[in-house]
């Protein structure tokens, strides 16, 4: 019996990354989309739904993103570590463009982690599909 929902093309040691983090980036995606407060605070909700991963637990093709995101999201140092972190002083000083892009790649991460479990969004499904 085939596997439902999983594609035959994709490495076993990718389809297992993407069941194991799924959850986490659905919900960094979810706070981004549905969370109150402006793109900053929705940015800083999120990427601490994602902290908790390492990048070796992403699919390889999305590993990259990742760690891009967990760079650009801390790459300012907070001022007073003991009352806040570098994601928070972060948020502060980034500008939109920087944050539509953090933003586009959790999304593209949630995307990629969707077409692997065999559940392509609509957008991005090839026209063989």
């Amino acid at each position: 019996m085939d596997d439902v929902g999983i594609r035959k093309y994709v490495l076993p040691k990718d389809k297992a990354a993407a069941n194991s983090v799924v959850e986490r980036v659905y919900l960094a995606v979810e706070k981004l989309c549905t969370g109150q407060g402006d793109v900053r605070k929705r940015l800083e909700t999120a990427v601490l739904t994602l902290l908790p991963l390492q990048v070796c637990e992403f699919p390889e093709c999305v590993q990259e993103d990742f760690y891009w995101i967990i760079r650009e999201s801390t790459k300012y140092k907070s001022e007073y570590p003991q009352f806040q972190g570098d994601l928070e002083a972060t948020m502060r000083h980034i500008r939109n463009s920087t944050g539509q892009k953090i933003a586009q790649r959790i999304f593209h991460i949630y995307s990629s982690i969707q077409n692997i479990r065999g559940f392509p969004l609509l957008e991005y499904r090839g026209h063989d599909e």
